[in-house]
């Protein structure tokens, strides 16, 4: 994927980039739901979720991870007790760094930013990518509404559209080939401070490749210069946006 809406050397010239992009998309300011942001160190990076960055990108890999993190959290979890259902474990073994076809994201285009530049020497272009999710989902499950699967008092006939990308373990149902836009459960601080959204991966490892092409197109790249990396990252801190807002635990 190399679609770009172009490169930015300043948050103010990020912000404005990304304003023109949401009304673009026809969202308005009265909207509850926007874009969804996620930044990342190299423009080059694919949008791969990490069970594809570690070569198990297969069902059979995939239930056995997920068995062995049911098995073992118990015994590790604390005093809290852990979720009893399939999605909201899901969610927290992508909180642990275990495996998972899901990818991060934020409604928010100043922490997306972050997340960009805050490891990036300066050495290299970072990059973030916008998502329209209701977009993306109007294509994938022809509804564009984003679900939040594993939430009480969800509507079954929209939980039942976005099942089919997590079946129960060792099942032989095959996961649909595109990702969908999901909505999770705030099990964890940091899902709420972070203001987390996720996409789950189907069959198809570079699934979000059509979406960032062709004219309704939901995924567009802007690209941080190198040399703007440093300047970025210190206006950052000087708005507030740094590990202590990001990362509000100990």
């Amino acid at each position: 994927m190399n679609k770009s809406e172009g490169s930015v050397n300043s948050v103010d010239e990020y912000l404005e980039l990304t304003a023109k992009v949401e009304a673009k998309w026809n969202f308005t300011n009265d909207d509850v739901g926007r874009a969804w942001y996620r930044g990342q160190q190299r423009r080059h990076w694919r949008l791969v979720p990490n069970i594809v960055r570690q070569r198990c990108f297969d069902r059979e890999t995939e239930d056995e991870i997920r068995e062995e993190f049911a098995v073992r959290a118990p015994g590790v979890s604390g005093p809290e007790p852990l979720p009893t259902n399939s999605w909201d474990l899901y969610f927290l073994m992508q909180h642990y760094g275990a495996p998972t076809r899901l990818l991060d994201w934020t409604e928010s285009p100043v922490i997306a930013l972050y997340f960009a530049v805050r490891d990036n020497p300066g050495y290299y272009d970072s990059a973030v990518w916008m998502l329209d999710p209701y977009e993306l989902n109007k294509q994938v499950i022809r509804k564009a509404e984003v679900i939040s699967p594993s939430a009480t008092g969800a509507n079954p006939k929209d939980t039942k559209r976005v099942a089919p990308w997590l079946p129960d373990r060792w099942s032989r149902a095959k996961l649909p080939k595109d990702p969908v836009a999901i909505f999770p459960t705030h099990i964890a601080r940091r899902i709420s401070s972070q203001k987390s959204c996720f996409t789950i991966h189907g069959a198809i490892e570079d699934g979000f490749a059509r979406f960032a092409v062709g004219s309704q197109a939901c995924l567009i790249k802007t690209v941080i210069s190198a040399r703007a990396i440093p300047d970025v990252r210190f206006a950052l801190r000087r708005y507030g946006i740094d590990d202590t807002t990001i990362f509000p635990d100990l």
